[in-house]
């Protein structure tokens, strides 16, 4: 077996992203869950439903308070948004039981074995096991509201955006650009467009 390439931050795991294949998988592969599959479908089933209810209500809200920024383009399909999931650090008992519904329900799985410092938030960089080498979702009927909304268009604050996925935020109104992202290239560690 071959070893994967060491990556300790951010950088180097953008710089392995940008090849040909998908980024290393942890030593020793993808970890095993520990809920198993006739508990976690069913939960994921269940809560289906309140998934898409949320995500009514945000476009609802959308609808009558207006974005700065609409979405345009389509998927790649590259999968970087699957590599490369952040979540927060599991410091307090609200934050291990996120940790635990991200890896044994919704199936993501850490990519490092540490947490990192990105943008100036410690958190745990995920990869999610359902997605295929061809850069589909393996269970894209069942996935979470994470990949659900994503890219996000927030209300308040900058357009999330994965370089090279397809889509851009583009202004609604062409002399109004509050972010300036049309004129200028943020630079962050994940190459997320903010």
């Amino acid at each position: 077996m071959i070893k994967p390439p060491e990556w300790k931050n951010p950088d180097d795991l953008i710089t392995l992203a940008e090849g040909p294949n998908q980024p290393p998988l942890p030593e020793g592969g993808i970890p095993t869950q520990k809920v198993p599959g006739w508990i976690r479908w069913p939960i994921r089933a269940i809560m289906l439903p309140f998934v898409l209810l949320d995500l009514a209500a945000q476009r609802l809200v959308r609808f009558f308070f207006r974005t700065p920024y609409k979405s345009a383009g389509h998927c790649y399909q590259r999968g970087n948004c699957c590599y490369y999931i952040v979540i927060p650090t599991p410091t307090n008992w609200m934050r291990r039981l996120y940790y635990f519904w991200n890896t044994e329900i919704n199936g993501f799985y850490p990519r490092h074995p540490e947490p990192m410092d990105v943008d100036g938030d410690t958190v745990m960089i995920m990869g999610c096991r359902y997605l295929q080498n061809d850069g589909r979702c393996g269970h894209h009927r069942l996935r979470p509201s994470v990949c659900r909304e994503w890219p996000r268009i927030e209300i308040f604050g900058r357009p999330q955006r994965l370089k090279g996925c397809g889509f851009k935020a583009i202004p609604r109104d062409k002399d109004f650009d509050p972010y300036g992202i049309e004129k200028r290239s943020i630079k962050n560690k994940l190459n997320i467009i903010k």
